[in-house]
């Protein structure tokens, strides 16, 4: 083994610009930090740097379970022909998922704010972009899901929407 510095992440990050991908993984950005002086090995571990594992502030929603066949109630944003409609089902959305509370949200998906949550969905405007992502994944949304709200997202954004 060798002494060498590393990258970690800073022990009271939080993640920033969150996303999932094609898999349902999620992503973000984090603050990192520099560690000198340090034994690297094939094992260690950013986590292992820093003293061991840490609760990670993002703790992810809960999974929504599907509806029972033929009771598909899960509002489809690709209906919504304006931009109020878009809102609406937005709302429509967090109540199927259970309404958990802005601040809940925040926790569950580690970035923005409750304030904004609440303020996207009182808006007469489209969300911006990272604030849907972080929505959809706050309330347990898949990628499946997630490419079904950035459809209809990008329609309305473009004029489009059919």
């Amino acid at each position: 083994m060798e002494r060498d510095i590393a990258l970690v992440p800073h022990p009271h990050a939080r993640p920033r610009a969150v996303r999932q991908d094609a898999a349902g993984a999620l992503w973000g950005e984090v603050p990192l930090m520099v560690v000198r002086d340090v034994k690297v090995s094939e094992r260690t571990d950013a986590f292992s740097l820093l003293g061991g594992p840490r609760a990670s502030p993002a703790q992810g929603a809960p999974e929504v379970p599907d509806d029972l066949p033929g009771w598909g109630l899960e509002p489809d944003p690709l209906q919504a022909k304006t931009v109020a409609e878009f809102i609406a089902a937005m709302r429509a959305y967090r109540q199927w998922a259970g309404a958990p509370s802005y601040r809940e949200m925040v926790h569950r998906v580690g970035t923005g704010s409750a304030a904004g949550f609440c303020e996207a969905l009182k808006s007469d405007r489209l969300p911006k972009f990272a604030l849907l992502n972080a929505f959809i994944v706050s309330l347990g949304g898949d990628g499946a899901v997630f490419q079904r709200w950035v459809t209809a997202w990008r329609a309305l954004q473009s004029g489009t929407a059919r």
